[in-house]
């Protein structure tokens, strides 16, 4: 595509184009959206926004302090990012005094920029101070109960990828309560669908899960992210009490739902408010741990995962890993789960959402085959999972 023809679509002019692309003028999150459409990037452009004004603000700190140099290196790169996303991505995207005056449409920017963080963070225990800024913020300033809502269900999630039940359901129920408080049926279902799908983690029994999703459904008819969320737990948990035909009728329901979502939801892979078709076999991938079958699933899931996200990958691998010893391939299991834990960093062994996974393929193992030198292997790398 010629410059021209990109000025066409986007209504910005060839030499501010060819500006940007040459790293001769700054970029705005307009232009940046604009590209993202224009080009087909399905989020990825928008989603390194936040990173970009990371950088241009540590370059002006390079600047002011007049260092010729700076040493680059990986870990320096990540320190440095979570000072800056410390402060809160209304800082990072708006500046300070901005930050302060934040009106409803920033926010929305906002909340979806958070919404990049928590899909694709390597430990989203660093996401926290910044969330908690945010958070402030709003307090403070008589923030929108959508952005609170929205936010408050992202610490809840971090509070369950630590693995502290009782502080994500605290902040379950202050996510819900804003939404209600909000108005928004759609941002009910969400905030109850996700919690329903994340309490089968442990914070929650299937019963409870299917309470809890039963409740988002009845929030709202449309077919929305919250509602898919809401019919994935209702799979899954129907699955973890072995209702095999229940599951099946579940996993249509929510195939038959998934035709009619908007393509902006379907479209959206490195978004925790997307629920694209990899999420689709996620789930059914999920369901056959308890109900036998989903190697398809898991196929085409992983075929689907972006590069950038690592724990829904590393989680259909683990049901693989749990079918695989629970039909009698002991030692292939192990050795796959194994394979699948050896490269992830302690936090990501520690997420819950990653550990649990872990404790059930231990659990699978009988007690005759634990003696297995692939087993005793397993249970060396999990050590730090499990605990």
């Amino acid at each position: 595509m010629t410059l021209h023809a990109l000025s066409q679509r986007i209504g910005y002019t060839p030499q501010h184009i060819s500006e940007a692309e040459r790293a001769k003028s700054p970029v705005s999150e307009p232009f940046v959206a604009a590209l993202d459409h224009a080009l087909d990037a399905r989020g990825r452009l928008v989603a390194l926004y936040p990173a970009v004004m990371i950088e241009r603000a540590w370059e002006r700190q390079r600047r002011s302090a007049a260092r010729r140099t700076a040493l680059r290196s990986e870990t320096e790169d990540d320190v440095r990012r979570r000072d800056f996303i410390g402060l809160g991505l209304a800082v990072v995207l708006l500046g300070p005094e901005a930050a302060a005056r934040a009106a409803a449409d920033d926010w929305d920017r906002i909340t979806l920029a958070w919404s990049y963080e928590i899909a694709t963070a390597p430990d989203r225990q660093s996401l926290l101070p910044g969330l908690a800024a945010d958070l402030k913020r709003l307090s403070a300033n008589g923030g929108p109960q959508r952005a609170i809502a929205q936010l408050s269900s992202y610490v809840a999630s971090i509070a369950m990828s630590g693995g502290d039940c009782d502080l994500a359901r605290r902040w379950w129920r202050r996510a819900s309560l804003a939404a209600s408080m909000a108005g928004d049926s759609h941002l009910t279902a969400y905030v109850r669908g996700g919690q329903a799908v994340q309490g089968l983690y442990g914070a929650h029994t299937p019963a409870q899960a299917l309470t809890l999703a039963d409740g988002a459904l009845a929030a709202t008819k449309t077919p929305c992210a919250g509602r898919m969320n809401a019919l994935a737990a209702r799979a899954q948990a129907l699955a973890m009490l072995r209702r095999k035909r229940d599951t099946r009728e579940a996993l249509t329901a929510l195939e038959r739902t998934f035709e009619r979502l908007p393509r902006d939801l379907t479209r959206e892979k490195i978004s925790a408010l997307g629920w694209s078709e990899q999420r689709l076999h996620h789930t059914a991938s999920y369901c056959g741990m308890f109900v036998g079958g989903g190697e398809a699933a898991r196929e085409n899931a992983l075929a689907m995962y972006d590069g950038v996200m690592w724990r829904g990958p590393a989680q259909v691998s683990l049901h693989r890993a749990v079918s695989m010893i629970a039909s009698g391939d002991v030692r292939e299991g192990a050795q796959h789960a194994t394979a699948i834990l050896a490269p992830l960093s302690d936090a990501q062994r520690s997420d819950r959402f990653v550990r649990k996974l872990a404790v059930w393929t231990l659990a699978t193992i009988t007690e005759n085959a634990r003696s297995e030198p692939a087993v005793t292997e397993l249970r060396e790398a999990l050590a730090s999972a499990a605990a």
